[in-house]
């Protein structure tokens, strides 16, 4: 899998040429929550692609195995920084966890109360934090460079875009719900604006062209979950209703999934240049889709799902082992495999090699 861009090298008599950059795929992270009222800690399974054998095989435990320990409680989210290390926010554990993805070796963990989501640009990565914080820390040193004052609420989800973060307000202690999504500025976490969105926004996705996809639960009663678009001048757009939602910056697509209790999941792909909406896996049976995201070559698309309950199989289990969900970008359905208890965030890991 590859593609080519350009630079500035010089040479062929004056004749820019373009470099190849090979997108070499590596796998997939699968961040298994496990149960917190069941006292089930989080795991690290990795989907490993083999080239010669053009296959994916399904490693368990990774993290439990190099690092002699458990995860932790409530790992719950994740994303690769810089092609070489896995960040993770262990929400019960209060801290974030990093991963050197050649050994799956954790070093130089950073403490955050409660810390929720993260997102990335340059050196830094940004995390939200049931304190009602951003917390900034320096990649290079391993080390938090600033926090934000108090914003609100339970903070979830959160993008960088156009050097502003885009923070989530989800809800509040009390169980009460907000309807903000706070902008900030990336270098020193000053708030510059605040944008009305629909109830209980969770989950920021940066997009082309200086957009964010917000992601908004609802209330998980009669205000059904909606994906909402925010433009570079703060304008909002609704999109449509989803529960999950995923982005291919390749191919400007929002994979969307809308799974509300008791209701038969619905998959869709929002094509941004033409601004239509598509079905998606269709005719593919997820028991309880759970978590969804796109390989940023290949445009490959994988859906985590709940399994049945042993005793109650009409109903998920928050206990038993996870399913992981493989289809090409159209759709077709290339293979599934076992995974942890909850698997609630999907890791594509790539690497970037120029020839």
């Amino acid at each position: 899998m590859a593609f080519t861009s350009c630079d500035d090298d010089d040479d062929n008599g004056g004749v820019l040429i373009a470099p190849v950059q090979t997108v070499d795929v590596d796998g997939v992270y699968v961040i298994n929550e496990g149960s917190y009222y069941s006292q089930i800690n989080g795991s690290l399974d990795f989907l490993n692609f083999d080239k010669e054998a053009n296959a994916f095989t399904m490693s368990r435990n990774i993290f439990d195995a190099a690092n002699g320990r458990s995860l932790g409680g409530t790992p719950n989210n994740g994303l690769m920084f810089a092609d070489s290390v896995l960040c993770i926010a262990v929400s019960d554990e209060n801290r974030v966890e990093f991963v050197n993805v050649n050994n799956n070796v954790a070093y130089d963990a950073v403490s955050i109360t409660s810390p929720r989501e993260i997102a990335t640009e340059g050196d830094y990565i940004y995390v939200t934090a049931y304190t009602g914080k951003v917390y900034k820390i320096d990649m290079r040193t391993r080390s938090i460079a600033g926090e934000s004052t108090q914003i609100n609420g339970n903070l979830e989800g959160i993008a960088v875009a156009e050097g502003s973060l885009y923070v989530c307000t989800a809800w509040n202690p009390d169980y009460s719900y907000n309807k903000e999504v706070v902008v900030l500025d990336a270098q020193g976490l000053v708030p510059t604006d605040t944008i009305t969105v629909a109830e209980n926004p969770v989950q920021a996705i940066a997009a082309n062209g200086g957009n964010v996809y917000i992601l908004s639960q609802g209330n998980y009663y009669d205000v059904a979950a909606t994906v909402q678009c925010i433009d570079r001048n703060g304008n909002v757009s609704v999109i449509g209703n989803a529960t999950m939602m995923a982005y291919d910056e390749l191919h400007s697509k929002l994979y969307l999934v809308n799974a509300p209790y008791g209701e038969a999941p619905q998959y869709k792909v929002y094509n941004e240049e033409d601004k239509t909406t598509a079905d998606f896996a269709v005719g593919t049976t997820i028991f309880s889709p759970y978590a969804i995201s796109v390989m940023p070559c290949s445009g490959e698309v994988f859906v985590s799902s709940l399994s049945p309950n042993p005793d109650a199989p009409e109903y998920a289990s928050y206990t038993t082992d996870g399913v992981l969900y493989r289809f090409d970008a159209d759709g077709s359905l290339l293979g599934s495999y076992t995974c942890g208890v909850c698997p609630g965030t999907i890791v594509c890991r790539t690497h970037t090699e120029s020839k």
